[in-house]
Order: C-alpha cells, then sequence, then structure tokens
C-alpha cells in the first residue's frame, strides 16, 4: 500500500511541475507580445503627430487668417523623435522608423526661418497672414 502512495505523488509532482513550465513560457510569451505592442503603440503615436502637424499645415493653407495651436510631446515613449518639414512634406523620425506626409504649402516659415526647418516637443501655433504660413513656437523649449 505505501508504494502506491508515492507513485501517485510523483506523478502529481511531475504534473504540477509540467504546469509551472507552460505558465512560465507563456508569461515569456505574453510579456514580449507586451513589448511589441508597446513599440507599435509608440509607432502609431509618431505617426498621428505626423498626421496632426500635416493637416494642420494643409487647413490653414486654405484658410486667410486661420489660427490655431498644437502641442507635441517632448518625447514618445522616453525617446527623442524630430519633426522636419519642408514645402512638400512633414516627417517624423522616430528610432529608425518615420512617416511622411505631404503638404501643400509652398510659403511656410518657422519665426522668420524659411522652410526646411525642424520642430520639437512644446506649444506652438500656426497662423496664416496674407497667404503665408508661420509656425510660432510659444513654448521655452528649443531644439
Amino acid at each position: 500500500m505505501g508504494d502506491g502512495k508515492a507513485q501517485v505523488a510523483l506523478e502529481f509532482m511531475i504534473c504540477v511541475f509540467v504546469l509551472i513550465t507552460v505558465m512560465i513560457f507563456f508569461t515569456i510569451y505574453s510579456g514580449s507580445k507586451s513589448t511589441e505592442g508597446q513599440v507599435m503603440y509608440s509607432k502609431l503615436q509618431a505617426d498621428r503627430i505626423c498626421w496632426q502637424i500635416s493637416s494642420l499645415i494643409n487647413t490653414a493653407m486654405y484658410s486667410e487668417g486661420y489660427y490655431s495651436e498644437f502641442s507635441l510631446p517632448l518625447k514618445i515613449d522616453g525617446y527623442d523623435y524630430k519633426v522636419s518639414i519642408t514645402n512638400g512634406t512633414v516627417a517624423v523620425d522616430y528610432r529608425g522608423a518615420s512617416c511622411i506626409y505631404e503638404i501643400a504649402m509652398t510659403n511656410i516659415s518657422l519665426r522668420s526661418q524659411q522652410a526646411p526647418f525642424s520642430l520639437c516637443g512644446g506649444d506652438y501655433y500656426v497662423s496664416n497672414t496674407n497667404n503665408a504660413l508661420f509656425i510660432y513656437n510659444r513654448s521655452p523649449v528649443g531644439c
């Protein structure tokens, strides 16, 4: 009788060990998927910034006297990024990936600097004055 009980205990221990091993592998797998999801979310946030700026510029171009304020985060998920604006595109470079949106503006400047120029995190406003588009930095943050 004593031998049968010991056999059941050994089988139970093996079963518990297998279940714990499966749970550990599942936890590692789901953790990697969570990290992958966070990276994708960050890239989508960079794409959203690119779309937001290009949309504001395109709207301002067709609206004489247009004025709008917008904010850019200082960092995306703790990493630096770069917003580049030319007379034909808005591009956001973030951790080796970039998105580019076309804009229809040909006369755009950051304060008095004509395009191309770069933006960084902070508060800005865009205005259309005499069919010339100006972007002004309202925050003390400099690129």
